[in-house]
């Protein structure tokens, strides 16, 4: 197990580097998302060295890592409707308001209960708890695949850079979600079966690597990789191979 633990630690040691860089890159309008992402990093790295040096407390980091991973999803689709200028700025930021008292909910509850259930005597209570959280977690994730579609068939009538690196970031979202739900609706079973081969903290290393490390590490890189190439949309420059082939051929053609 603490090879995972230390493959993870290092991973995201590395990671941080470039996700703080994008946190200063994006500027105001995405400030929410890079910043949990961050914060999601981080949580990784703290875990990884708890975990290594025996600490209870790793297992509840573990758990509630998933809520900055979220919320990092959700502050990326906002700024990329931001960007796009699609929907009411006053509901946009409604939802993403209600999104964040539900994900603050659902971890503060969870932190309870996987607080208590790392004492020495817990209550039948604290495992609800737990349950509870994830199952709003759950929720949260489904409420973002939600506003991922909705937004998705919103349409921008601009065709700036700005728009065009929107649009980048929403299709991020959308492939990271797919991910990251498998880590929340692996996380979801695991506590409502009860079985050990299935749990974080006593699954084999296959159930450990495939079923929390990949998803986490493959919804990191996605975002990672749309934000790398937007992150000079705030100044109206982005890597937009398309827009400057297109600008190419119109210099061709009118020459």
């Amino acid at each position: 197990m603490n090879s995972v633990t230390t493959a993870q630690m290092a991973i995201y040691a590395v990671l941080i580097i470039p996700v703080f860089y994008l946190l200063l890159k994006h500027g105001k309008v995405g400030v929410l998302g890079w910043l949990y992402f961050t914060a999601f990093c981080m949580l990784r790295i703290l875990g990884g060295a708890l975990g290594l040096s025996g600490s209870k407390t790793a297992t509840i980091i573990a758990n509630i890592g998933l809520s900055p991973l979220l919320l990092a999803a959700s502050g990326i689709l906002h700024e990329s409707n931001s960007l796009r200028k699609v929907g009411d700025a006053k509901l946009e930021w409604t939802v993403v308001l209600a999104f964040h008292i539900l994900i603050a909910g659902a971890t503060a509850i969870l932190a309870v209960g996987a607080s208590a259930l790392q004492s020495s005597s817990p209550l039948p209570s604290d495992l609800t708890k737990v349950k509870v959280g994830i199952t709003l977690l759950a929720i949260g994730w489904i409420v973002l695949v939600g506003w991922a579609a909705q937004s998705w068939f919103r349409q921008s009538t601009m065709e700036d850079p700005k728009s065009r690196a929107g649009r980048k970031l929403l299709k991020g979202v959308a492939l990271a979600s797919i991910f990251i739900g498998v880590r929340v609706w692996y996380t979801l079973a695991a506590f409502v079966s009860q079985k050990k081969s299935l749990s974080p903290a006593t699954g084999t290393i296959a159930v450990r690597v495939v079923l929390i490390l990949l998803p986490e590490l493959a919804a990191s890189l996605i975002l990672l990789a749309y934000g790398w190439t937007t992150r000079d949309a705030t100044r109206g420059k982005v890597i937009d191979g398309e827009a400057a082939g297109m600008r190419l051929s119109t210099k061709q053609s009118s020459a």
